[in-house]
């Protein structure tokens, strides 16, 4: 039963997933190009000087594109579930309506770890090309925080989506800005890294607060 939720969502979001990550190696692509620009305009120390001493961030183009993925898979997941009600007939199988929503949950996850995992293997690659290792492991403390959010904004658009109360939904998302607004801050590169790991509990949190909507939804309709 479980596979068959697997596959089924998988398949649900395979099509739109591909051009989200067509639109992230476009990206990259991009990014590469503008790196290698950095250092035909200005000598390889004088890039480097403003990078790792100054704090100049080259990708800044990666800031929002993690929390758009997010949103855009919440919304390619969950969007046909509530509009058809179809959630419901997932929510009457033979297996815990708890179990089946983490399932949900874990799938539109997967692909979004995916996404965000070759972005910051694309960005280490191009830095690695430019920059010494120090380069390297700042860009990543940097962006992993960016990443970070973006899990943070699927989370919070699923909460939203899979409430059946619409004051509620609001709330929500209030909720999901707020909690991915954390990872976003503007800070010096690296700032992040003391607190990673206390920044995932958050995240944590919000994948159990999704199973409150879906409780509410299943016993609306069966009330």
């Amino acid at each position: 039963m479980i596979q068959a939720i697997f596959r089924k969502e998988f398949f649900k979001i395979r099509g739109p997933g591909l051009l989200v990550i067509a639109a992230h190696i476009c990206i990259l692509l991009y990014l590469y190009v503008a790196t290698r620009r950095l250092f035909m305009l200005d000598h390889p120390e004088v890039v480097w000087y403003r990078v790792l001493h100054l704090g100049q961030i080259h990708f800044g183009l990666l800031k929002n594109i993690p929390l758009l993925s997010g949103i855009l898979i919440a919304c390619f997941q969950f969007l046909p579930e509530m509009w058809g009600e179809r959630f419901r007939l997932s929510l009457h199988l033979p297996v815990p309506p708890g179990f089946v929503a983490l399932t949900h949950l874990l799938v539109g996850l997967t692909v979004y770890c995916a996404m965000a995992l070759a972005d910051l293997f694309g960005l280490g690659l191009i830095t690695g090309l430019f920059f010494p290792w120090q380069g390297i492991k700042i860009s990543l403390l940097t962006a992993l925080p960016w990443t970070m959010a973006g899990a943070g904004a699927y989370l919070g658009m699923a909460l939203a989506l899979l409430e059946p109360n619409f004051r509620l939904k609001a709330v929500n998302l209030l909720i999901g800005a707020g909690i991915t607004g954390l990872y976003l801050q503007t800070v010096d590169p690296g700032a992040y890294e003391p607190c990673l790991a206390l920044l995932s509990v958050p995240l944590g949190l919000m994948m159990l607060a999704v199973l409150l909507p879906v409780f509410r939804f299943r016993c609306r309709r069966v009330g």
